[in-house]
């Protein structure tokens, strides 16, 4: 079994456990609570999803999540001025699906999420994203 060429996990767990994570934050009460970290932490460590302004402007909003305590609604709203008639000003998805970012091993990854009960998972959400920003804004894009 080889480990995740983008973010170390072992195997290709790391999707599949992301895709249970969103499951359960849309159909377990409170879970959801967090789903914002869940996105962003994710694809900030599987850069191959983004484009390069995509990956930028995903750990900008990380870090206003974490560090500056701004809720979801908010940067929506505050975000509004990124889009022009509906669209984006740049694309946020990747085209060619190479990764923008050549960091492959994370001090945690989403495999270290325990998910036994609301609370556990919800903490754990938040440290696994607090130490993906930290990583995340260490590296040159």
């Amino acid at each position: 079994m080889t480990n995740c060429t983008e973010c170390g996990a072992p195997g290709p767990a790391c999707e599949t456990r992301f895709n249970e994570f969103l499951v359960l934050e849309f159909t377990e009460a409170g879970f959801g609570a967090v789903h914002h970290l869940t996105v962003a932490a994710f694809v900030l460590q599987h850069s191959s999803k983004l484009s390069r302004e995509g990956w930028l402007q995903m750990r900008e909003l990380l870090r206003e999540f974490l560090l500056e305590n701004k809720p979801p609604a908010f940067i929506r709203n505050q975000n509004k001025g990124i889009v022009d008639r509906g669209k984006r000003k740049f694309k946020i998805k990747s085209r060619d699906a190479l990764p923008v970012i050549h960091k492959n091993t994370w001090t945690k990854t989403i495999l270290d999420v325990p998910f036994d009960d609301r609370h556990t998972y919800c903490s754990g959400i938040n440290e696994w994203a607090m130490t993906a920003l930290k990583e995340a804004e260490e590296l040159e894009v």
